[in-house]
């Protein structure tokens, strides 16, 4: 069994070997549907919740929440 070993991205220093479960990834399906699922169950009637992928390496950085008036 060949395995790949994560690397270290050289634009914003994330390190996979560093987080528990690996962290989310764009490019990951299976992960890309967990945070929409987490966006849809979680936001109130009067919020939208958005998963903010980095760039460089495709590492889910934050979700933004925005305030429906």
């Amino acid at each position: 069994m060949n395995s790949v070993i994560p690397e270290i991205c050289k634009e914003c220093g994330e390190n996979p070997t560093e987080r528990g479960s690996g962290g989310m990834y764009k490019h990951n399906p299976y992960d890309r549907k967990l945070a929409k699922d987490y966006c849809k169950n979680t936001a109130n009637v009067n919020q939208t919740i958005t998963p903010i992928w980095r760039g460089c390496c495709g590492t889910l950085n934050y979700y933004e929440v925005k305030i429906k008036l």
